[in-house]
C-alpha cells in the first residue's frame, strides 16, 4: 500500500473535491480499517480533515490498508 492507494481511498471519500472530509467521514473510515474501534474517543476540532492528516493516520498500519483494499 503506498501514497497513491491512500489518495484513492481519500479522493473516494472526498467526492466534492473540497480537500478535506469530514470528521464523521474520517472516523468511519479509520472504524472500516481497523484503525479504532468503535468506542474509542478522537478530538473533533470541528474542522474538516485534510488528506494530509488522513495519510499519516492511515499510513501507520499497512497491513489494516491491505485488509481495507481487499473489500473494495
Amino acid at each position: 500500500m503506498d501514497n497513491s492507494n491512500i489518495a484513492s481511498m481519500f479522493e473516494m471519500l472526498d467526492s466534492s473535491n473540497k480537500g478535506s472530509i469530514s470528521f464523521i467521514q474520517y472516523k468511519e473510515a479509520l472504524k472500516t480499517l481497523g484503525l479504532c474501534t468503535a468506542d474509542e474517543v478522537l478530538k473533533d476540532d470541528g474542522h474538516g480533515v485534510t488528506f494530509e492528516t488522513f495519510r499519516n493516520e492511515v499510513y501507520i498500519c499497512p497491513t489494516s490498508l491491505q485488509a481495507f483494499a481487499r473489500k473494495l
